[in-house]
């Protein structure tokens, strides 16, 4: 045989060792499973599961420097109005803060800064929309119960208020040294009260303690049609922010133009959200329906709301007879949730990510599925929104394959608006956006769960 025979048969061999199933392996999802086992691969996406939408009474707001604020109409969902309550203190944590001998307030202010977005996370619905907005003094503190969280936005928190308003005014944000801001003037009275009163502003402790925080809020706005309203996101830690109060000395002229700021940041700031989602007003018939009970309705849609206020309830009953009569591997185990593109509307956008967690022993409290435990396979758990086919993916093949082989009990999912990643999966306070999906007789956008496995006709 001549070098020209053995050249052509080494070339015919190294082509041939190759050409291995490697497109084939990427889409299955299979790169784990060892080449040996890939003749055994089965594809199924007939799995039977039900899906409707649940109400969330409590969602825990945390005490952070990111608040929302405003009222919309949603044509989908119905009313939301987002107020704030929040603290103030003297800046820079001050004693003995002096403003003169005889301190003569000449106006007082809110400012708060829009955190404007091009990208859209800053707000929904029709910010061109006047929103009346009201001002009212605390008559309790606003206190965080532990640490950074503790207090609940829903209907039910609230605390003691005065019944005038501080601010009553119908507005839109207006430019305040180059950003969007919301300014609200203030009680003439209410101002006076804060320079004049020097028995508070000892230190911030006393200060806090007189005075005990504001009720922020558009829940007054009348919002007449669908798509009406705006929710922004404010940060009441920037310096921008927090209560101005300009002021003179007595009569003297050279004195006038002074100004304070009362700030809503520091060691001592509290705030959190009150959010109230009204479904008797303007809500889909097919949302409400689901919410007063009518199950069967989430055959058709399924509704993720804002702000955590629905939850999307899955059940998957038949896993286990995919191991009555052999033994399987799991691959993959997809849910494939779709967009219902006949609900699109731009003033409101979708969710960046979701995420798929599991019902905790049956009794709707929630907990991690072991595919986001795992740092390792948390990329392949997904949950990102895809842009191109309007869906949402993800890949839960550990705990499939732990209720299979009898490790945990299948009590079902939550499919709920909150980021994929573990640590962030509790938060559900700072998801300003909604989305609307498919059920699983919805003919456009039905989704799918599709599950790739190995079959073993004896034990290995």
């Amino acid at each position: 045989m001549n070098n020209k025979h053995i050249v052509l048969i080494l070339t015919l061999l190294i082509t041939l060792f190759s050409c291995k199933k490697k497109n084939d392996d990427s889409l299955l999802g299979l790169d784990v499973q060892p080449e040996n086992d890939l003749l055994g691969v089965t594809i199924t996406d007939t799995v039977s599961f039900f899906m409707n939408t649940v109400k969330v009474d409590k969602v825990t707001s945390y005490n952070d420097q990111y608040k929302y604020l405003g009222s919309t109409l949603d044509p989908v969902f119905g009313r939301t109005d987002a107020s704030i309550y929040t603290n103030f203190s003297i800046a820079n944590n001050l004693t003995n803060v002096s403003f003169g001998d005889n301190p003569t307030l000449d106006s007082a202010e809110i400012v708060i800064k829009w955190l404007y977005d091009l990208s859209g996370d800053d707000a929904i619905g029709n910010t061109n929309t006047p929103l009346t907005f009201d001002v009212y003094i605390l008559n309790e503190k606003v206190n965080p119960t532990s640490g950074t969280s503790g207090i609940y936005n829903n209907t039910s928190t609230t605390l003691a208020k005065s019944n005038i308003p501080l601010c009553h005014l119908t507005a839109k944000y207006v430019i305040r040294n180059g950003y969007y801001c919301l300014v609200l003037p203030l009680d003439y009275n209410f101002g006076q009260y804060l320079i004049q009163t020097t028995a508070n502003l000892v230190n911030n402790a006393t200060f806090i303690g007189a005075n005990k925080g504001l009720y922020i809020t558009t829940q007054n706005s009348n919002l007449n049609s669908p798509t009406e309203g705006a929710i922004r996101r404010l940060d009441l830690d920037d310096d921008l922010s927090g209560i101005n109060v300009y002021y003179h000395n007595g009569s003297s002229l050279s004195s006038k133009g002074q100004k304070f700021q009362f700030t809503f940041r520091g060691t001592d700031a509290a705030r959190f959200n009150n959010i109230n989602h009204n479904y008797s007003a303007g809500a889909n018939p097919n949302l409400y329906d689901q919410l007063t009970g009518d199950t069967k309705k989430g055959e058709q849609n399924v509704y993720l709301n804002s702000f955590g206020g629905t939850r999307t309830r899955i059940t998957i009953p038949y896993l286990k007879n995919f191991t009555d009569s052999q033994t399987v591997s799991i691959s993959r185990a997809e849910l494939i949730i779709k967009v219902d593109r006949s609900f699109e509307d731009s003033k409101y956008g979708y969710p960046s990510t979701l995420a798929l967690i599991a019902d905790s022993m049956g009794t709707g409290r929630e907990e991690l599925v072991y595919d986001q435990l795992e740092s390792s396979d948390f990329i392949k758990y997904n949950g990102t929104y895809d842009s191109t086919n309007k869906q949402y993916v993800f890949n839960i093949a550990r705990q499939v394959e732990k209720i299979m082989t009898n490790k945990i009990t299948n009590y079902g999912f939550y499919l709920v608006n909150a980021q994929p990643n573990r640590a962030y999966t509790i938060r559900r306070d700072n998801r300003l956006k909604r989305v609307v999906f498919g059920g699983t007789a919805n003919t456009a956008y039905k989704p799918v769960f599709k599950i790739t496995y190995i079959k073993f006709p004896h034990d290995k």
